[in-house]
């Protein structure tokens, strides 16, 4: 069986699936294979990650800065790449790699659109006794899914995660009407987050926020709709791709956390590599 990633899907990696070195310099502009987690309750975490590609939704966000602040992957949703994979490849690649590390990060693009090939790399990986974490935008639910990952980090996109004509200023993607209004048709599924949460593993609800009334609408569209959430599950991400753009939006956004004993988090990869790729 296949799954379909990005270019170079399975980062930071040294070594190939028999184990011959790759030359080159990694993005991290560190040695060794691996990195570490950047976001949520596992921030610092070492690991490997995975990134398919291919996603159902468009995001894109008014930066600080006033330009459009499209997916930090357009690579993986807007204009996605194509990379088809044997799982028994994927898996050998991991092996090569992963060395004391015990966790794996799959992110996208929207891994949950392969559902078949999801599972079984899920599977697979959870049998070498490795902690799985899938980076999803919650919109989709597969109960083989949940039952073989530790940890679902959902992100469900608020409204202004739109790619409106301002969302997409100066970023050289094109303004699809259709495509906002199949993004908002699509972004918010408060069954599928039901769904997550009510299976029993562990899971955050992680919400990039871009104004302070985003936080109205993160209680009012999907909080008081669910149930068996704790205030530690919830965390708010300001959105942006640079230092300077994160620390414009944090402080409201922490104070807002604080207040309601929610989590924060930073995004620890862009502070330590800045907007490198495969980090």
């Amino acid at each position: 069986m296949k799954i379909n990633l990005v270019e170079n899907g399975i980062f930071p990696i040294t070594k190939d699936k028999d184990g011959n070195l790759i030359e080159g310099i990694l993005d991290t502009g560190l040695s060794s294979p691996g990195t570490i987690q950047g976001e949520g309750k596992l921030i610092g975490t070492s690991c490997l990650f995975i990134r398919t590609t291919g996603c159902n939704l468009r995001c894109a966000w008014v930066g600080a800065d006033g330009n459009g602040s499209p997916c930090d992957t357009p690579y993986s949703s807007h204009n996605p790449e194509k990379n088809f994979m044997e799982i028994d490849d994927v898996i050998s690649v991991v092996k090569q790699n992963i060395g004391y590390m015990e966790h794996i990060v799959i992110s996208g693009g929207e891994p949950t659109i392969q559902k078949g090939p999801l599972a079984e790399l899920l599977s697979r990986l959870r049998s070498l006794g490795l902690h799985t974490t899938l980076e999803t935008n919650a919109t989709i639910f597969d109960i083989d899914i949940a039952q073989h990952t530790n940890l679902v980090s959902m992100s469900p996109k608020l409204g202004s995660s739109a790619p409106t004509k301002d969302a997409l200023h100066n970023t050289g993607i094109g303004y699809q009407h259709h495509d906002v209004m199949r993004h908002h048709k699509r972004r918010r599924n408060i069954q599928v987050i039901q769904d997550y949460i009510s299976y029993g593993h562990d899971f955050q609800l992680k919400f990039v926020v871009t104004k302070d009334s985003d936080i109205e609408e993160i209680e009012r569209d999907f909080l008081n709709q669910l149930v068996g959430w704790k205030p530690s599950d919830i965390i708010l991400m300001p959105e942006g791709t640079t230092t300077e753009m994160l620390r414009w939006r944090s402080q409201w956004a922490l104070e807002a956390a604080i207040e309601r004993g929610w989590g924060f988090t930073p995004r620890l990869h862009i502070e330590l590599f800045g907007k490198a790729r495969a980090v």
